[in-house]
């Protein structure tokens, strides 16, 4: 198949390119910088999203782009930032749509788990109604922008994406410095749900939803979710350090602002959709991932 993969060059995109190069598809990616695309194959070609326009077809579009979500503290010009970088870059490929005389047979736009708001124990499934807050806000409305390609016949999957793990970066990057200093352990109580899937599973998932195409919200997430105390203690003995460290929740609000959203809300969030049509994780507990990666 030819696949057009916005966002290529990021922590997900490279591991999914480098897969589906593999599996023997041809693959189109847009860039800021083709240039300096990272990965170089015959069946690789990189563009710049202005470049769209000269693609006469694709079978399959996924839409990975959008600015960093933990990257920084969310002040109003960030969060305006976070909804921006999603909505033009799948405005613009839903304009290329209207262009196609021959259109995609499937559009896999990202979002997040943070669609659903916080919740407390109760298990999240695709069909769980969203609570209010900036990250329901966020993906609510880059997926509205990307149903559009609905109403011109393109089957339209919502990758509703947890806490992706693996060494090359992502939270595991960032965190293990501070784990490896002894600074681990739990944030606020701890015992909020913590909901995430490894990297190699993510890939493995939406490879399998190209085979397997199931339209609307699909929750990249593995089917065992801790609780965030656990993680900590799971993630200080894969690196064999303590995790004694407890940052209470006050610390937490004052060191990231709105942004503690992400570290305190609980979210037990359980990918029914892919484990319905099938879908076999290979780490599906957070220890087989630690070990993993």
């Amino acid at each position: 198949m030819h696949i057009l993969i916005t966002g290529g060059s990021g922590f997900l995109g490279r591991a999914l390119i480098a897969q589906l190069l593999a599996d023997q598809h041809r693959i189109t990616v847009t860039s800021r910088h083709p240039e300096r695309f990272p990965i170089q194959h015959t069946s690789l070609k990189a563009i710049q999203l202005e470049e769209l326009a000269g693609v006469q077809h694709a079978d399959v579009v996924i839409n990975l782009v959008g600015a960093g979500i933990a990257d920084k503290r969310w002040t109003e010009s960030r969060k305006d930032l976070l909804l921006q970088s999603r909505l033009k870059t799948t405005q613009a490929l839903i304009d290329w749509f209207h262009q196609l005389e021959r259109k995609p047979q499937q559009f896999l736009s990202g979002s997040a788990i943070g669609w659903y708001g916080p919740y407390d124990d109760q298990t999240i499934s695709e069909s769980s109604q969203p609570h209010d807050g900036f990250t329901h806000t966020l993906c609510a409305e880059w997926e509205q922008c990307a149903l559009q390609a609905e109403t011109l016949g393109i089957a339209t999957t919502l990758l509703r994406t947890a806490v992706v793990l693996d060494y090359e970066g992502g939270m595991l990057k960032q965190l293990k410095p501070i784990y490896l200093l002894g600074g681990g352990g739990k944030l606020g109580s701890g015992q909020q749900w913590f909901s995430w899937i490894s990297r190699e599973d993510w890939v493995d998932a939406v490879r399998f939803l190209l085979v397997h195409p199931i339209q609307g919200p699909v929750n990249l997430s593995a089917p065992n979710p801790v609780l965030q105390q656990k993680f900590a203690q799971q993630f200080a003995r894969a690196l064999h350090r303590p995790a004694f460290f407890t940052m209470p929740e006050w610390l937490v609000k004052i060191v990231f602002g709105e942004m503690s959203h992400l570290f305190l809300d609980s979210q037990r969030v359980l990918p029914q959709q892919l484990l319905d049509a099938g879908f076999e994780f290979k780490q599906p507990d957070l220890a087989q991932a630690l070990a993993r990666v």
